[in-house]
């Protein structure tokens, strides 16, 4: 049995992406017999708890002195974060660090490796800065996988684990892939847990102007709309009044089978991208994020795929264009490949063992 230590912050500016993804990899790690350990510092908006009632060890850092800015997503130096975190987990051999943050680089991978003695693995997806790393890994569907992480960002040795065969999916997913439930006249709206640029309120605007101008008949589907549970607006979205068959939740415990009964999904450019072309479901894409625009450029040219934009330029009238457009041709939506049979975890983790072993 190794022993695996996992970095990774959520907080209102970084969102809920990273941890989320690492609850997958901890989980599937925990589930091949290691012990995990995610060290997580406490930010505002962290999901400390929420990792603990899932079962999952959790070492926390402090709090940074100074409240953060949204371009410092760390708090404190890389020099005294690795510090912190070799600390907190020293207690016993760590055979292995998997860090996912934006904010740290091969400064801090070689101060673990120092004090720690262990290999890194990390993931990541903008391909801006060096690692020193023995694993890197991008789930991300790039054009330009095989170029993207140029000599200069990586060490010769690095092994690189590119593209979305390697996506942390939740098993359920690799489950409704191979087996998929019958479809409903459903759409799903999910713009991650934060929803930094309030796309759901635009959507929920949009959707009542619609029925109060009645510009359209009634949307010939339902539209379930998941605010997530780091959204500061949930609260007055989930109880304001909407028209018939729309529904406003916080959070859903089986979201992967309503997405996957879904025939049309609204949503951002993150994750939940992979998570919806594992399961076919066409969509509109929003950026959420600056760290998804790439991306959403990038899908917008693929079979599929609307996208109205950036996140911070996007209204209420280009959800209500995007609903009549899409009530018009309901009946003839445009399929989704996918990209992904939703067991990259597996290959993660065997990818892992195979080094840790020899």
């Amino acid at each position: 049995m190794s022993h695996i230590a996992i970095r990774v912050d959520a907080s209102q500016a970084i969102g809920t992406g990273h941890v989320s993804r690492m609850h997958v990899l901890a989980n599937m790690l925990q589930r091949a017999g290691h012990q995990v350990t995610l060290v997580c510092r406490d930010l505002p908006g962290n999901l400390i708890a929420v990792s603990q009632e899932q079962g999952l060890t959790v070492a926390a850092l402090p709090a940074p002195k100074n409240s953060l800015s949204n371009t410092d997503w760390l708090g404190v130096s890389q020099r005294q974060d690795a510090e912190e975190t070799s600390a907190c987990v020293a207690n016993q051999p760590v055979d292995l660090v998997v860090v996912d943050h934006y904010a740290l680089d091969a400064r801090w991978e070689q101060s673990i490796y120092t004090q720690l003695g262990c290999p890194v693995m990390v993931v990541d997806d903008l391909a801006n800065r060096p690692h020193d790393c023995a694993f890197l890994l991008d789930q991300n569907p790039w054009p330009d996988l095989t170029t993207r992480y140029a000599s200069q960002l990586l060490n010769s040795q690095t092994r690189c684990l590119l593209g979305p065969d390697y996506a942390l999916l939740r098993p359920a997913f690799a489950a409704l892939h191979q087996s998929p439930p019958p479809r409903e006249d459903k759409v799903i709206a999910f713009f991650s847990g934060t929803d930094p640029t309030g796309e759901n309120r635009k959507l929920v605007d949009a959707v009542k102007h619609l029925a109060q101008e009645q510009k359209c008949e009634r949307l010939p589907f339902s539209l379930l709309i998941v605010t997530g549970r780091r959204n500061p607006d949930r609260e007055a979205l989930c109880k304001a009044p909407v028209p018939d068959g729309v529904r406003v939740v916080e959070a859903l415990s089986n979201f992967d089978t309503h997405m996957a009964r879904a025939r049309y999904a609204f949503g951002a450019a993150g994750v939940t991208a992979i998570e919806r072309s594992c399961l076919g479901v066409p969509s509109t894409l929003v950026c959420v994020a600056e760290n998804q625009h790439a991306m959403a450029e990038y899908l917008a040219g693929q079979p599929g795929y609307q996208y109205l934009g950036r996140g911070e330029h996007t209204r209420w009238q280009d959800y209500a264009s995007a609903l009549q457009h899409l009530a018009a041709n309901w009946h003839q939506l445009p399929t989704l490949p996918a990209i992904t049979d939703g067991k990259g975890a597996e290959r993660v983790v065997a990818a892992l063992e195979h080094h840790l072993c020899n």
